[in-house]
């Protein structure tokens, strides 16, 4: 189970889960094929050592680029932006959306064409939290603002009904 649906309070729902652009995870398969092609060449040439070492570095290179994404969880509530990071030791920063100030954007060119960028938030009282790059930055933006406007103006509770006596 996530972090986020654990730390979900009884009535909070998830409204958005943030991912990390394609490239992020291109980046350690292809070195972890570029190292096995190259450990396989090597091995076909009788050096079995480095065969074996290019095949652990590919391996070490692989689990290098993706473990941070593994373990990485962005995701907006209907009260809270969750922002967590580790496997072993983690660590998180929370900032409820009630109290977000500003929502910057920084998306160069390529990220425009591929729709990647990054989110700085600017909350009352809190540290800046700058997120990694990600995937669909555009769509936690509006999650962001759909959450905070949620939180601003929260529905009406109805009040309760008191059954109707019947006619005698």
């Amino acid at each position: 189970m996530s972090y986020i649906d654990e730390s979900l309070g009884q009535n909070e729902t998830a409204i958005y889960r943030a991912r990390f652009p394609w490239f992020y995870h291109a980046r350690g398969w292809v070195g972890l094929i570029v190292l096995a092609v190259c450990g396989l060449v090597a091995y076909a040439g009788g050096f079995g050592l480095l065969a074996g070492l290019l095949v652990l570095a590919g391996l070490a290179l692989f689990i290098a680029n993706l473990l941070p994404i593994w373990t990485t969880e962005i995701g907006v509530t209907d009260q809270r932006l969750i922002f967590k990071r580790g496997l072993l030791w983690r660590t998180t920063q929370e900032l409820q959306l009630r109290a977000i100030e500003e929502v910057n954007l920084e998306q160069g060119f390529l990220g425009r064409l591929t729709n990647y960028g990054r989110l700085e938030l600017r909350g009352t009282g809190v540290d800046d939290i700058v997120l990694p790059t990600l995937a669909d930055p555009l769509g936690l933006r509006k999650a962001l603002q759909d959450g905070m406007a949620i939180a601003a103006h929260p529905m009406a509770i109805p009040a309760p009904t008191m059954p109707v006596a019947a006619a005698i």
